[in-house]
Order: C-alpha cells, then sequence, then structure tokens
C-alpha cells in the first residue's frame, strides 16, 4: 500500500473522529436555535427551518422572567472557579516546589498518598465533607464550594507542577544563588517563568473542575440566588416538561468561556500537555 493511500486513510480517520467528538456541540447549537414544537417534530429535522433565538434572549435578558438568575449564576460559577484557580495553582506551586526542591525525609511517600487522593470518588467524600461543612458554617456559601473544588484539584495540580518543577535544572537555582537571590526570588522570578506551561494546564484544569462540576454544587449550595450555571441549567429540566430550547441555549453560552480560554491559552496547553507526556 501507498503512502498516499496510507495518508488518505489517516486523515479520513481523523476527520471522522473530529465529527464524532464535534456532534454533540453542533447538535446543542442547533437544537437551541430550534422553537419548542420542531424540537419534537417527526420526522426530526436536523437545521432549523428557521432560526429561532427565544432561548438566547430569555438567557441574556436580565428582564426575562425565564432568565431567572442565569447571568447571576454565570456570576457565581465565574467566581467560584477564579477563585478555585487560583488558590489552588498557589497552594500546588508552592507543594511542588518543595517536594522537587527539599530532600525531607518521606518525600515520595507525601507524593503517593498526595496522588492516592485522586482516587477517590466525589461520591464517597461528599458526606465527609457535608459534615465538615456544617461545623463550620459553610454551607450554603461560595466559599465552601471553593473550599471543596480546591481539595480536588490540589493533589493532581501539586503532582503535575513537581514534575515540570523536576525538569528545570537546580544548578539554575545555585547559580541564582550565587548572584545573591535567595529561594523566594529563585521560585518567584525564576522557577515560575519557566514552568508557564505547566502552570496553564493546571489552572485550565482547576478552573474546569469547579466549572462544571454539579454533585458539590447541587448538594452545598440551597438558596436560588447562589447556584452555579450547572444547576440552574439542570433546573430547566421539569418532571413533565423540558425547555430544551432554554436549556440548550444556557448550555452553549455556558460552554463558550472554556472554547475562549482553550482557544487563547492553546500554545501554552500545547506545549504544557507535551512536556507532561515525558516527564
Amino acid at each position: 500500500m501507498s503512502k498516499g493511500i496510507n495518508k488518505i486513510i489517516v486523515y479520513a480517520c481523523a476527520v471522522l473522529i473530529s465529527l464524532f467528538a464535534v456532534s454533540p456541540f453542533l447538535w446543542m447549537i442547533l437544537t437551541s436555535l430550534k422553537p419548542q414544537a420542531e424540537i419534537y417534530s417527526t420526522p426530526l429535522t436536523y437545521l432549523p427551518q428557521e432560526l429561532h433565538w427565544e432561548g438566547y434572549k430569555g438567557m441574556l435578558n436580565p428582564h426575562a422572567d425565564d432568565s431567572a438568575n442565569f447571568m447571576k449564576w454565570f456570576g457565581n460559577t465565574a467566581f467560584v472557579s477564579l477563585l478555585t484557580t487560583v488558590f489552588s495553582l498557589i497552594i500546588s506551586a508552592f507543594g511542588g516546589y518543595a517536594m522537587s526542591r527539599f530532600g525531607f525525609r518521606g518525600r515520595m511517600s507525601l507524593g503517593y498518598i498526595i496522588l492516592l487522593t485522586q482516587m477517590l470518588p466525589g461520591s464517597l467524600l461528599i458526606i465527609p465533607l457535608y459534615l465538615i461543612m456544617k461545623d463550620y458554617n459553610l454551607l450554603n456559601s461560595h466559599l465552601g464550594l471553593v473550599i471543596a473544588y480546591t481539595t480536588f484539584a490540589v493533589p493532581f495540580c501539586t503532582w503535575m507542577l513537581k514534575g515540570y518543577f523536576d525538569s528545570v535544572s537546580q544548578s539554575i537555582d545555585e547559580a541564582a544563588s550565587v548572584d545573591g537571590a535567595n529561594r523566594w526570588i529563585t521560585f518567584i522570578r525564576i522557577l515560575l517563568p519557566l514552568t508557564l506551561p505547566g502552570l496553564v494546564v493546571t489552572g485550565i484544569f482547576s478552573f474546569l473542575t469547579s466549572w462544571n462540576e454539579f454533585m458539590f454544587a447541587q448538594t452545598f449550595i440551597s438558596d436560588y440566588d447562589k447556584w452555579t450555571l450547572s444547576v440552574g441549567i439542570a433546573s430547566f429540566q421539569g418532571q413533565y416538561v423540558v425547555n430544551w430550547d432554554y436549556l440548550m441555549a444556557g448550555s452553549v453560552i455556558t460552554t463558550l468561556p472554556i472554547v475562549i480560554a482553550f482557544w487563547l491559552l492553546q500554545k501554552h496547553l500545547v506545549s504544557g500537555m507535551t512536556a507532561g507526556a515525558v516527564k
């Protein structure tokens, strides 16, 4: 078989896999542009016969009853996700640096213990976390949600950043020390810029962990005005009726920040993922 035919087969497989991966998102967009009657019509039409923007208008219009608190939910989710990302990066950067540069006793055992926490499913920890938050009056607060998300993001981020710090030669630390820089200056001004791809990857992981999470948000947050997007959008699915146009429009709007973040950070993301693959 010639090389040309091999390339055609590879490209065809890549196109099919891409279409398979993108098809749910395309279906979501197309459904958000259909009226309710057309969504339930038979036979099913894939393309909307007429563009229907009511779902988007209802979500984005602050004076519309159907939008409820969608924009407030959006703000709550952004606040919780950004705060989780900041806390996770700060804690993980210090933890990864300490595990990489300090040869204290039990360092590897501690690293494995941190990594093992990733094996625990969230459903197993939801009751202990609920009881802890109840004792500290953190239920129904965004701070409690941030703490819960951070506990799940930090172990992976710490282990990931440790690998990036390990890839930076310790001779750089020694050279900085000869020039008069202490550990703090070396860490902030030299090592962190060198591990920027790793910070981007772990930052995106932390952001996605909190942006898409549903179970903790539904359990720990009870006030309607404090809901996050995942819980708020799920409320459009009733027991007997599902507002598909509103639900899909809200899902599209929720997905856009993730798409934009990946598009803006794709350079650092690709280099960070490929660098992390060989550690």
